[in-house]
């Protein structure tokens, strides 16, 4: 065998649904503009860096080519990036080491780990930070084949399984949300302020449950009108555009109001819900959040945000639950696919670092390794199972696993000779 090749640490940090509630999560979103700033802000750091920031989290996946990764400076980053300080705790973050943050990511992929299972957007989400990512060349050796398999492995679930049979958004579970509280749609006007895809999909959602009517307002008038023409073309109903400064004056007389903006404050507070007349809906399914949550002392006014949302919505529920077992056996299937050759690298002799092509004992060599990591697929296993959740803790397993896998191939190549 050649000697060690240099590590390249695999690990996933950040927050999400499950570890922050939305209060704390809008304030670390990473918006499409600021993205390529922050990634040049981890990039002396790490070799590899994908962030994928969304409704429902903020995560990096990077790589590291230290034995040593202190996840307090990237949690020191965002928040210095996002001006959070005081707003967040230390326990509202997660850390994991190379199995779990595989997993992690094939499961979001997937949409299992979403808040809304069958999530139909997740995918394009993923897409999208990878490919930012890969355009600043953050990507490589690690991420663009552990992505390429993310993608892989939530195509399949379209395929194969029944986990998105019928369109799920978030658009689809505010809608379901107001239906829940208002039973039918009919007699109701509802307004839609934002004009992007989330609000479209939303426009769509309250249209196919035949709401009475429909108002749309955006700050630039011009693509709310373009949506409220898209909309005409499909669907036969009442509906017009407003100025996006006449929001606060029609409020006493609507039904429903759902946002979706692009907007850093809030662009309504208990003063313009204070005096409502009407029992008023109200779901905001924007991060950072669009309505103030002082509007929940109001009276007459029901106020839902995205943690409001139910995990599984809309038609298929229970077809859709019963298949996310086997959706998590092709996560775990391609989970350690994906483990079995990320641990070949330490274990590669140092030719193999280089771009000349291996000669035929060198080829042979990398094979024999490469069967070796399959027939000891319970030593990776065993890492994944005994995580702690204790980020020190699980690293230094992961190098004690490296360094059990070296010596073992040692001896299994010795007892060849």
């Amino acid at each position: 065998m050649g000697g060690k090749s240099e590590p390249r640490t695999f690990f996933a940090f950040g927050l999400n649904h499950k570890t922050a509630p939305v209060e704390v999560r809008e304030r670390l979103y990473i918006d499409a503009a600021e993205l390529p700033d922050f990634l040049e802000l981890v990039r002396p750091h790490l070799s590899e860096c994908v962030i994928l920031s969304t409704c429902n989290r903020t995560e990096i996946y990077g790589v590291s080519e230290s034995t040593t990764i202190n996840v307090d400076l990237f949690r020191n980053l965002l928040i210095e990036f996002k001006s959070a300080d005081g707003d967040v705790r230390d326990e509202h973050f997660f850390a994991s080491v190379p199995c779990s943050a595989t997993y992690q990511l094939f499961s979001i992929a997937t949409s299992i780990d979403s808040s809304i299972i069958g999530d139909s957007q997740i995918l394009r989400q993923l897409r999208s930070a990878y490919e930012t990512a890969s355009s600043l060349g953050l990507t490589g050796k690690v991420l663009n084949p552990l992505f390429q398999r993310a993608f892989k492995v939530g195509k399949q679930t379209y395929t194969r399984s029944s986990i998105h049979d019928g369109a799920v958004s978030v658009s689809l579970a505010a809608v379901d949300q107001v239906i829940r509280e208002l039973g039918t749609l009919r007699p109701y006007k509802a307004l839609v302020i934002g004009a992007g895809q989330m609000a479209q999909q939303t426009a769509e959602a309250l249209l196919n449950r035949k709401v009475g009517s429909l108002t749309i307002a955006n700050r630039t008038r011009a693509h709310a009108e373009d949506m409220l023409d898209k909309l005409k073309a499909r669907f036969s109903f009442d509906g017009e555009v407003i100025d996006f400064e006449a929001i606060k004056e029609r409020l006493p007389d609507t039904d429903v109001v759902i946002t979706s903006t692009g907007s850093k404050d809030p662009i309504l507070t208990f003063s313009d819900f204070s005096d409502q007349p009407r029992k008023t809906v109200v779901v905001d399914i924007a991060v950072p959040r669009d309505i103030d949550s002082s509007v929940k002392r109001c009276t007459n006014v029901t106020l839902k945000d995205i943690d409001d949302l139910n995990v599984i919505v809309g038609g298929n529920r229970e077809k859709r639950l019963n298949d996310v077992p086997k959706v998590r056996d092709f996560v775990t299937s391609e989970m350690v696919e994906f483990l079995t050759w990320y641990y070949t690298l330490p274990l590669l002799p140092e030719y193999e670092k280089t771009r000349v092509k291996a000669d035929r004992e060198q080829a042979r060599e990398v094979l024999r390794i490469k069967q070796f990591l399959d027939q000891n697929l319970s030593e990776i296993h065993s890492i994944y199972a005994s995580a702690s959740g204790n980020f020190e803790s699980d690293l230094a397993s992961h190098f004690a696993l490296i360094e059990r896998l070296r010596s073992m191939l040692t001896q299994a190549f010795a007892a060849e000779v």
